[in-house]
């Protein structure tokens, strides 16, 4: 399965970290609205699926997994295997959560326009540095890599 995996640019970013640990293939996206929707409109939708990761300020040591997007009044569901991706991180030992609330930023905004562009998407948001430790950090690599 051909698989991309997003995070948004910023070496402080963990979501960037994150990606660039995983040595998948990658899209970096840029801090903006019209960069975002520049980006994905760019990006060939020759892939299976897209794991796209963000940035939580309020989570510690734990990610969030997002069902769903919503802009202009236009909510769009994942058809990404959320409980599997939930399932195999329990087994992991990855505290988690799954989501059907979107967020109102360039989290929701770049899930939005890539689910229009693959439906086999998901965004996972996991901690800013304040609240990600080495350990879960690593914890989190060693799962996407796989």
């Amino acid at each position: 399965m051909k698989t991309l995996y997003t995070a948004f640019k910023g070496k402080n970013n963990t979501s960037y970290q994150l990606v660039t640990a995983i040595n998948g293939e990658s899209l970096l996206l840029t801090n903006s609205f019209q960069g975002i929707e520049r980006d994905i409109a760019d990006l060939c939708s020759n892939y299976d699926a897209v794991v796209m990761f963000g940035v939580d300020k309020t989570l510690v040591n734990c990610i969030r997994i997002e069902g769903c997007a919503e802009h202009n009044g236009e909510t769009i569901y994942s058809i990404y295997d959320i409980k599997l991706i939930a399932q195999k991180g329990s087994q992991a030992k990855i505290t988690h959560n799954i989501s059907y609330n979107p967020t109102k930023y360039f989290c929701n905004f770049a899930y939005w326009h890539m689910l229009h562009k693959v439906p086999n998407t998901v965004f996972i948001h996991i901690p800013s540095i304040g609240g990600m430790t080495p350990d879960f950090m690593n914890l989190l690599i060693d799962f996407f890599r796989d």
